[in-house]
């Protein structure tokens, strides 16, 4: 973590990736070695500083206020589970694929 590039630069650090992560992912996924990055961005994303986990669901003071947010940098991942039960609780006033209770604002 001493290694890590300061989280207020928002530059790339190009020599970092290079030097740390490069060898890491080559050595966990070998066909890593014939890719080479041809670009990268840097910037701030979406994060629950509470218990580092969404929060889905009906706001508490709000009636029509939905949110599914706090993914820190998942949200592509979760996006197909996170939809479908956001749109059972809009539609139907509950989840029903999946029990995410435990991701609403009553935990904050």
């Amino acid at each position: 973590q001493d290694e890590e590039p300061d989280p207020s630069d928002l530059s790339v650090d190009h020599d970092f990736f290079q030097e740390q992560i490069w060898p890491r992912l080559a050595q966990r996924v070998p066909s890593f070695e014939s890719l080479r990055v041809l670009g990268a961005w840097a910037g701030y994303y979406d994060y629950n500083t509470f218990d580092q986990n969404p929060v889905l669901g009906r706001h508490p003071r709000l009636e029509n206020l939905f949110v599914a947010g706090g993914f820190s940098g998942h949200g592509l991942q979760h996006a197909p589970a996170a939809g479908r039960a956001l749109a059972e609780l809009v539609l139907r006033g509950r989840f029903e694929s999946l029990d995410l209770q435990r991701l609403g604002w009553a935990r904050l």
